[in-house]
């Protein structure tokens, strides 16, 4: 188990926060993974190596640059939050945001997720964060 970080925790809480105010984004997934990083102390490594495949695949290491990175930059671009047009910065923020984003990238939890699941691809510690 690994301690959640503030910066995650405030995230999340921000991401669900807005969910509850009407704003759209995430999956069922994403509003329990918020929940869970909102309100837990812990997190266990296999859900941290679940958050490692959703940021490669939506954050600004995809291929594609990412599915809801983006949303999140124009969101916080344009400083006026649109509930029907911000998706992306709403699951952005539900999966722990750039605080979770930079966690996953620490050395201390890429070795042991590399210990832990060693056939599963492993994330660069390159951070591309952009905006």
């Amino acid at each position: 188990m690994e301690k959640i970080p503030s910066g995650v925790k405030s995230a999340a809480q921000t991401g669900v926060r807005l969910l509850e105010l009407g704003f759209k984004g995430g999956t069922p997934t994403g509003w329990a993974r918020g929940r869970q990083l909102a309100s837990a102390q812990t997190i266990s490594l296999a859900d941290l190596d679940v958050m490692r495949a959703w940021f490669a695949r939506h954050g600004p290491d995809a291929k594609n640059g990412g599915t809801s990175y983006p949303g999140y930059c124009e969101w916080l671009a344009t400083n006026q939050p649109d509930p029907g047009r911000h998706r992306g910065a709403v699951s952005w923020l539900l999966w722990g945001g750039d605080a979770a984003y930079k966690w996953l990238k620490t050395a201390k939890i890429r070795k042991r997720l590399k210990d832990q699941y060693p056939s599963h691809k492993e994330a660069s510690s390159k951070i591309n964060l952009s905006c």
